[in-house]
């Protein structure tokens, strides 16, 4: 009979773990900065999703490109949104450490904003050549809720 209650209140702590091992995972993956009040860092894998940060706060977006083929990214945010989020300086270009002595490598655009009001906000980028008057042949859009 002991061995019975033992088994049952061992079956219990490892269900009370696994509840709070999911809570963590599911808090610390729902789209909003840090804990801590850092950035909120976003890469090319987040495009479509959807994000909440705090007035303030900062996000800092990481996307592969490649200057020397005539294409930038750049941000193209409505005036709604640009009333919401901030773009912190022009995006930052770093070429690929592996490729840099590499004419025509690719690299990495980095873009900071800063979240300034409250609202609804769409984050946009596009990948295109500024000396066309085509579509972008890339874009990347994600929607910001700021609180």
């Amino acid at each position: 009979m002991e061995t019975r209650k033992w088994t049952q209140v061992g079956a219990g702590a490892v269900i009370c773990i696994v509840i709070v091992a999911l809570v963590a995972m599911v808090a610390s993956g729902c789209g909003s900065a840090g804990a801590s009040g850092g950035p909120l860092k976003l890469t090319e894998t987040d495009n479509g999703k959807a994000f909440s940060i705090k007035t303030g706060e900062t996000i800092e977006l990481t996307i592969a490109g490649n200057p020397t083929t005539g294409y930038q990214w750049t941000a193209d945010l409505s005036d709604a949104s640009a009333g919401l989020l901030e773009q912190i300086g022009e995006p930052v270009y770093q070429p690929d450490a592996a490729d840099g002595d590499v004419v025509g490598s690719g690299g990495i655009y980095a873009f900071t904003f800063k979240a300034v009001a409250a609202g609804d906000a769409t984050l946009r980028l596009v990948y295109e050549r500024s000396f066309e008057n085509v579509d972008p042949i890339q874009t990347f859009e994600v929607a910001v809720t700021v609180e």
